[in-house]
């Protein structure tokens, strides 16, 4: 058993990349944004603009956060008391000298938090057109593309304009090119997060006309047509921060880049260049920050990398570099290094940090690199924030120098190779740590008793070691605790219910025990994993939370019913209480869960009917409730379980699968073995359609409708009691690539339509009570030759590929009569005349002796005459002998 590597570690640690990044970005951006003209608060705007404004808002369909809640219109306007200045609405500043609006800061901020409730909804009308003289238009990250979803081609009429961030609205279509009328601009953001149909653009050319600009970002507007975008680059002399990423942009890096010695940000990432770095990088010595990222770069990084001695950021990670250059320990202003995600390889030292200083993020993982360090070595980074350095050997020994780190928040050192006890000085060294992963190592012994006074620790994740005793007090703020796969004991604490928690999982341990009450009291509790432990007895009825995505509490000891209250898990996803010993009824509410997708209750020991509007959960693709006591027949209304047919989910079913987990290695039977499929959200993701109600006592037909799941890949109902036909129309399900309806007492024909499945790899029909021919098809001859078992105990079955031949019942069936075929039947008729002629001949004799007296006597008579003649032809024989056997002695 293993669980996969954890989602958080990954996330946190981009969002520490993003952190510094953007922080520099962020100076950048604000020193570059043109100086506020006289804005006063006291300043009265124009009236025509007022009304464009508003004009400008009835073009805003949408506003949940309420931003232009403050704009209304004038008192006599008979709109109410609204505010009379416009100067004075949220986002809007004018100049103190004219009055004119010259600044509309609508930007939404909060978008990472949850876009839905906090973006404008709409599209930008032309009434800004009447705003002659505005010079700072910031719209991004809202929904206002409008009907076409382009950028209005008007903008490039508003000339005074010196800084423009459409960023984020996800327009699609070309890039106008009126936005060579904006000569004044300093500032163009047009990043787009559309995935689909994005923002493209077959010619640069009108940039040559924005000679002011400073700062130009066309992320992930498509440039892969545009060979001359270096040479359009250069052609801007104020150009300080140049960020393409996701363009498109493939090839070796063009050289003109070299030119381009202005800038101060440089940002190429999630392209798709090749070949190696080149040297003239060095000639950028201006960079202060430099993102390579997501790239197909290969070879070593260039020693020229010293030459930008005020490089702050460095990334250059997710390519195919190797080797790793001495001269990165020379960048003193080095504040985040990223090269995770490449083919380094070698020992790291002293020596490369040696004038790192400054260095407040380093990401190293997933390289081929061993950390060798002394253990009395103090970093010279002591502004440490983030560090990951999963997949880089550091063992045997815990690393001695991570106590130095004090102030870090982010701390990554799984797969480390460490096989150690962990020390008794890290709770204390990492008290303000707010991510700790230490998984896939080799720790051994105790947790730390003071693990408690971890009071910012955020998440944590101990998986996949050794790790033994009991399971200490812990940190208070824990919203993520994984640690499965120890040899953690004894029970749960009697606080765990932490009450930030969001996900637990302790699974594959030696935990016995209950659950303890207090895991009622972490309401926000999404993800619960206490599989293959030897926990027992009921769980608690106050469990079950409106947020709660996934609980496995397979392999343990669970008995009871179900409580009640796990009905108000409206969200959930996945069920898995297999192998355990609960009882009673399967609970009419599981139909209730209408998001759920995963449902696995086997060797349970649930009895009754299978609730009807179990058929009601539109997104199930996932049902295993075999091997339990379950009775009465199948629901109707099948046609209802929408994820299991071909054709796209509902909206509701289609979401991202949101299960941060790592749960442990799933395995099912299927194909009539035993198979391993990692994880169960991967087994989700992949659309793993699985239908298993093996082992129970259902009766009654299996309806047709099951044939109209024809996305199922698998379907399991053996070891029943279902009667009646084989559904007629079941090689409409053409995803089937498993079927098993062996044991019960299903009866006619194999209907013809089952050799039409292309992709059943596996089928048992044995032990029925089928009868008739066998279907012919290359896909059943294959499918016997592989398992020639499949028709077993079916005695009236017959055809190849069985050896019992089929009795043919008409003439149109038979072949050409041969002279063999001819005698035998006249050889049959004489036998069967005989036979008659001679029943009929007794019949005839016996009447007449029994009703003529005068023929009976007679032959009795006759009868008389021939038993002496007998008698004395025996007794003379016998006399004859006698004498003969005297005369030889």
């Amino acid at each position: 058993m293993r669980c996969s590597a954890p989602t958080p570690s990954k996330l946190m640690l981009l969002l520490a990349a993003a952190g510094s990044f953007l922080l520099s970005m962020t100076t950048i951006a604000h020193a570059l944004q043109p100086p506020d003209p006289g804005l006063d608060s006291g300043a009265t705007c124009i009236p025509h603009q007022r009304d464009a404004l508003l004009a400008f808002e009835q073009g805003i369909t949408g506003d949940p956060a309420g931003i232009l809640d403050t704009w209304q219109q004038q008192p006599d306007g008979g709109h109410g008391d609204g505010e009379q200045d416009c100067c004075r609405w949220r986002g809007v500043r004018c100049s103190s000298r004219t009055g004119h609006v010259i600044e509309l800061r609508l930007g939404n901020a909060n978008y990472d938090i949850d876009r839905d409730t906090t973006a404008l909804v709409g599209q930008i009308s032309r009434s800004l057109l009447a705003l002659e003289h505005l010079q700072h238009l910031d719209l991004s990250y809202n929904n206002l593309s409008g009907p076409t979803g382009r950028i209005r081609k008007f903008l490039g009429s508003l000339k005074k304009l010196k800084y423009l961030n459409l960023s984020g609205i996800g327009f699609h279509g070309s890039v106008p090119p009126q936005l060579a009328n904006l000569t004044q601009l300093q500032y163009l953001d047009l990043f787009s997060s559309s995935s689909v149909g994005a923002a493209y653009s077959t010619d640069l050319s009108w940039l040559a006309h924005l000679r002011l600009l400073r700062y130009l970002n066309l992320g992930s507007v498509n440039l892969s047509t545009v060979a001359d975008w270096p040479h359009v680059v250069a052609m801007l002399p104020f150009l300080t921060v140049l960020r393409l990423p996701g363009c498109s942009l493939s090839g070796m890096l063009p050289k003109r880049v070299a030119q381009l010695t202005s800038l101060v940000a440089l940002d190429l990432s999630r392209n798709s260049f090749t070949g190696p770095l080149p040297e003239f990088i060095g000639n950028l010595t201006g960079l202060r920050m430099l993102d390579f990222s997501s790239n197909k770069f290969t070879g070593p990084l260039p020693a020229s990398v010293r030459y930008i001695t005020g490089l702050r950021t460095l990334d250059v990670s997710d390519n195919n570099l190797t080797g790793l250059p001495r001269e990165v320990g020379t960048l003193s202003s080095l504040t985040g290094l990223y090269v995770s995600h490449n083919s380094l390889e070698g020992a790291i030292t002293e020596e490369y940090f040696r004038s790192l200083k400054s260095l407040q993020h380093i990401d190293l993982s997933s390289n081929f690199l061993k950390i060798e360090i002394s253990t009395k070595w103090k970093p010279p980074f002591v502004r440490l924030r983030s560090a990951n350095f999963a997949d880089c050997k550091m063992g045997p020994l815990f690393p001695a120098w991570l106590q130095w780190l004090v102030g870090i928040e982010y701390l990554d050192i799984s797969s480390a190779g460490i096989n150690d006890r962990i020390p008794d000085w890290f709770p204390a060294a990492f008290s303000n740590a707010r991510f700790l992963s230490m998984s896939k190592n080799q720790l051994s012994g105790e947790l730390p008793a003071n693990m408690d006074i971890m009071s910012s620790l955020d998440e944590l994740d101990l998986s996949n070691n050794s790790l033994s005793g009991l399971i200490p007090k812990l940190p208070h703020n824990l919203t993520y605790l994984d640690i499965c796969i120890n040899s953690l004991s004894g029970s749960l604490p009697a606080d765990l219910g932490l009450p930030n928690l969001q996900v637990l999982s302790v699974a594959s341990n030696s935990i016995t025990g209950s659950v303890p009450r207090s895991i009622c009291k972490s309401q926000g509790l999404r993800t619960l994993v206490l599989a293959n432990n030897h926990l027992e007895g009921q769980l608690p009825n106050c469990f079950g939370n409106s947020v709660m995505l996934f609980l496995d509490f397979s392999n343990n000891n669970f008995s009871g019913m179900l409580p009640a209250s796990m009905q108000n898990c409206e969200m959930l996803q996945v069920l898995d209480l297999s192998r355990n010993m609960f009882s009673g009824r399967l609970p009419v509410w599981i139909g209730k869960l209408k998001r759920l997708r995963f449902l696995r209750l086997r060797q349970n020991m649930f009895s009754g009917n299978i609730p009807m509007n179990l058929t009601s959960l539109a997104c199930l693709q996932y049902l295993d409730i075999a091997d339990n006591g379950i009775s009465g027949s199948l629901p109707r209304n099948l046609s209802n379980l929408k994820s299991l047919k071909q054709k796209q989910p509902t909206e509701m079913c289609s979401d991202v699968f949101h299960v941060r987990v790592f749960a442990v290695n799933f395995s099912t039977f299927l194909k009539g073995q035993q198979l391993s499929y990692g994880s169960i959200p991967r087994i989700v993701g992949l659309n793993m359609t699985v239908i298993d109600l093996s082992f129970n006592s259902i009766t009654g037909e299996i309806p047709e409708e099951i044939a109209t799941l024809d996305g199922l890949l698998n379907l399991n109902l053996s070891k029943n009691h279902f009667s009646g036909n084989v559904p007629s129309k079941i090689g409409a399900m053409q995803s089937l690539e498993s079927l098993d309806l062996s044991g019960n007492k299903l009866s006619g024909e194999i209907p013809a339509s089952l050799s039409t499945l292309t992709f059943l790899s596996y089928l048992d029909l044995s032990y029925n009570n089928l009868t008739g021919a066998i279907p012919s098809g290359s896909q059943l001859d294959t499918l016997y030759a592989e398992h020639p078992y499949m028709y077993n105990g079916n005695i009236g079955l017959c055809g190849p590929p069985l050896k019992n031949n089929c009795l043919k019942t008409n003439a149109s069936e038979q072949g050409p009569i041969t002279r063999t075929d001819e005698e035998g039947r006249w050889q049959g008729f004489f036998y069967i005349g005989l036979g008659y002629g001679f029943l009929a001949g007794i019949w005839l004799v016996s009447c007449a002796l029994l009703f003529m007296k005068n023929w009976r006597i007679a032959y009795f008579r006759h009868f008389d005459k021939l038993y002496d003649k007998a008698y004395v032809l025996l007794v003379t024989w016998w006399a004859k002998a006698d004498q003969e056997d005297l005369q030889r002695s």
